[in-house]
């Protein structure tokens, strides 16, 4: 996996984390 899609991923879940915690 290119370190790019990587953070991509990160930030995406980062995104959720932040809709379930809200």
């Amino acid at each position: 996996a290119e370190p790019k899609a990587e953070c991509e991923i990160i930030s995406l879940f980062d995104s959720v984390e932040e809709r379930l915690a809200a």
